[in-house]
């Protein structure tokens, strides 16, 4: 696994952040944002393209293909991938991005309009491209097997991860990267986001403002990052001694067909989709030891989550601890999937959940058993994830502990 988030570099500091609870929302520094409404969001800070890119490559690249290439550096580090020993046709690459290159579409369409024409860059339809992370790390490590972008919203690195776990799972391929990135805090795209009204605005207090379930809770706040994972086939992770943190199980993916906007908290579609993710596979509502949640600090979407998730498990809903890392990491859009699968893989290594900051007034509709203030130590086998995008788009997964496999030590 490899992560760029705006709470840690590499996976030791975006844990370590994660269970101390430290939130990375600050006030927006990539440009002036003092006249927006919202002026706050959660940036990575600490990147420099440069130490994973050759200038030249760095130059052509949007600031989420950079994250994104730069994380799949770290996981395929981390991962042990020795390119010299593999079949490179049999390793693909599916990278989800609801935004894609945004930064070069506004830098360059203010060239156009200030210089005109000759001055556009010759690379901005290929870096502007939302499938442009995927084609460079295919280039660069030459990756040639399997190779897709997929842009679905919220729900597109865990789409795009899915979609990894099917190609090795129908034979296309051996080993996957799949992942997520975005860089949507830009001059137009903040702005965008402001306007719609999705946007916290509590500008005073950066790092407790976004606050899921809260009857306090004024909105998301908006994160940027890069996030993969090395998805392989069992056999050929076992044959050539990989580590393992985990392994994915099931997945289910509806659409409440309701607004293109809002939530319809009253209709059970999330409901029915977190209850096909567990049947597909057999597990029971037992089986789960810990929702890593959508939370994203919007109350409608808040209590719709928190109403199918007592539908599906009943009493057993206020047993099972329910952390939102948001808070911490901010709403990275397609990247934030691919985090909640790190944040929960790392659960099943160390024993621990990770709290949901900020929770300090629960809205009365918002009544699980939520991990709160502090981390929680707790045996975590098997972790449903979930995640709600507008438009009505709903995925679910499920990642567990393999079963024939010490933890990672």
């Amino acid at each position: 696994m490899g992560v760029i988030a705006p709470n840690g570099t590499g996976l030791d500091d975006f844990w370590h952040s994660l269970v101390r609870g430290q939130s990375a929302v600050r006030r927006v520094t990539h440009f002036d944002a003092s006249t927006y409404p919202c002026q706050i969001a959660a940036e990575v800070r600490d990147f420099d393209p440069l130490r994973y890119l050759d200038p030249k490559t760095a130059k052509r690249l949007d600031r989420f293909a950079q994250m994104v290439f730069a994380a799949s550096q770290m996981a395929i580090e981390d991962a042990q991938i020795d390119s010299s020993r593999e079949d490179l046709s049999r390793i693909g690459v599916f990278i989800g991005s609801a935004i894609g290159g945004i930064g070069v579409i506004e830098t360059q369409h203010n060239i156009f309009i200030e210089k005109g024409l000759k001055r556009i860059s010759p690379f901005t339809v290929v870096s502007s491209s939302t499938h442009s992370a995927s084609g460079a790390i295919a280039c660069h490590f030459h990756f040639r097997g399997p190779n897709t972008t997929i842009a679905a919203g919220c729900n597109s690195g865990l789409d795009a991860t899915y979609s990894a776990f099917n190609a090795i799972r129908l034979g296309d391929a051996d080993v996957m990267i799949a992942g997520a990135g975005e860089a949507p805090i830009t001059p137009f795209s903040f702005a965008a986001f402001n306007v719609s009204g999705f946007l916290s605005r509590e500008n005073r207090n950066p790092e407790r403002a976004l606050k899921p379930y809260d009857s306090n809770a004024d909105g998301m706040v908006l994160g940027e990052g890069g996030a993969i994972l090395v998805l392989e086939e069992l056999q050929h992770a076992l044959q050539r001694k990989a580590k393992i943190y985990g392994e994915i199980v099931s997945y289910s993916a509806l659409n409440e067909a309701h607004d293109l906007f809002g939530a319809e908290s009253c209709n059970g579609t999330m409901a029915l989709n977190l209850e096909q993710t567990l049947k597909k596979v057999g597990i029971e509502v037992k089986d789960i030891d810990c929702i890593n949640a959508h939370g994203n600090g919007i109350l409608p979407f808040d209590i719709e989550e928190t109403e199918a998730i007592k539908k599906v498990f009943g009493e057993a809903a206020y047993q099972i601890p329910v952390t939102s890392i948001k808070p911490i990491t901010g709403h990275a859009i397609a990247a934030t999937g691919i985090f909640q699968i790190i944040s929960s893989l790392l659960s099943m290594k160390y024993g621990v959940i990770p709290p949901t900051i900020n929770l300090e007034c629960p809205d009365p509709r918002c009544d699980l058993n939520y991990v709160r203030k502090d981390p929680l130590t707790w045996e975590t086998r098997t972790v449903l994830i979930n995640a709600h995008g507008f438009g009505g788009r709903m995925t679910a997964l499920i990642v567990k502990r393999l079963s024939s496999e010490p933890p990672v030590s």
